[in-house]
């Protein structure tokens, strides 16, 4: 499906999103990136990110996605193909269809390489299920990107993540400062996402860290799919096994499920919910004050990195190895802060599968 209707989109933020948008098309640079150089074994450090002004030819690229069936991947893929074109290259973009298509991800991944892509960005469906065919890749001199939710492989080139550990990190200190310990106990139920993927182990371990010590003790995790109707199954199962939960916090999916079902119950003055992420319905939510709290990332900027990393790799212009953007919680308090053009895509943009660098 090449296109995607957003129903979910309230006119206030189609009204916000229009007059915002591509006010960072030119100017989103510098960046200030948690970066690791080549070689620097030391700990990230603060650095200004600048992209490359022009690829020195039009590279053929690969880019892999889980999906493109939230807001979050379309906010990647505008910014990618924003980049695509100040820079000057060719795009070819997959959609593997959701965290169960792990060998889907594989052969299209193969089938663009074998289409003459010169290099591979991808956002890995499972940490450790993309071996394989990284070191195929590596074999035949194709460069990767290690885009959003990281690999446990050696052969990339250059990693690009939204450090879903600092995500679930900043949603547990949220909680963890509300709740210190000593406080009255309060009762979490855990949505990170679907079991095996790479960012929701990264999400789990951030956010798990983050309560520790507080007042804040999870109830129950479960893991699913980040679709609408999977996250919405889960969220009715804890309100029905769970009388007494305090918070249901994870992706933002389930965030917006949740709203309609805490309403539908009567219980939304008593569950709160919290992002480790932000989309637009999320956005609007924690604006009317139906999520309590949400993470954001500037994903169209990583969108945009992703791309410049691949022509630097294959311009062996690399100056970081590892970029990690950085985000912030949003309440209803702050909101009026937040920039919606480095986080959303504008409410007219559809995916772009095919881009030919013109």
């Amino acid at each position: 499906m090449i296109t995607m209707k957003f129903r979910f989109l309230r006119t206030g933020f189609v009204a916000l999103a229009v007059a915002a948008g591509g006010a960072h098309a030119g100017e989103w640079h510098p960046l200030k990136v948690n970066a690791r150089a080549p070689g620097q074994e030391a700990r990230y450090q603060l650095a200004d990110y600048r992209p490359l002004d022009k690829a020195s030819r039009d590279w053929s690229i690969c880019v892999s996605f889980p999906h493109l069936k939230d807001p979050f991947f379309v906010a990647v893929n505008h910014g990618m193909i924003e980049e695509a074109k100040r820079l000057g290259v060719r795009v070819q973009t997959m959609d593997a269809g959701g965290y169960t298509g792990l060998n889907t991800q594989i052969s299209q991944i193969e089938n663009c390489v074998a289409g003459g892509a010169q290099a591979v960005v991808m956002a890995a469906i499972a940490a450790d299920g993309m071996n394989n065919l990284l070191t195929r890749l590596k074999d035949k001199g194709i460069p990767v990107v290690d885009a959003v939710n990281g690999v446990t492989s050696a052969d990339t080139g250059v990693r690009v993540l939204t450090s879903p550990r600092d995500e679930g990190l900043r949603a547990g200190q949220y909680l963890a400062r509300k709740h210190p310990a000593g406080s009255k106990t309060v009762k979490v139920a855990w949505l990170p996402g679907p079991a095996g993927a790479g960012f929701v182990e990264a999400f789990d371990a951030g956010f798990q860290e983050g309560i520790k010590g507080s007042a804040a003790v999870i109830a129950e995790t479960k893991h699913g799919d980040v679709g609408k109707e999977v996250q919405a199954r889960l969220v009715e199962d804890l309100l029905q096994t769970h009388k007494d939960l305090d918070y249901i916090v994870g992706t933002a999916v389930m965030a917006e499920a949740a709203v309609p079902l805490l309403k539908a119950r009567r219980v939304a003055d008593k569950v709160k919910l919290v992002s480790v992420y932000m989309t637009p319905g999320v956005f609007e939510s924690v604006r009317a004050g139906d999520v309590e709290a949400a993470g954001a990332a500037p994903v169209v900027l990583i969108g945009r990195i992703m791309l410049d990393s691949a022509v630097r790799l294959l311009e062996k212009k690399v100056e970081f190895t590892d970029v990690n953007t950085i985000g912030q919680v949003y309440t209803k308090a702050n909101i009026g802060s937040f920039d919606v053009n480095t986080v959303l895509a504008p409410a007219s943009f559809r995916p772009v599968f095919r881009f030919a660098g013109k």
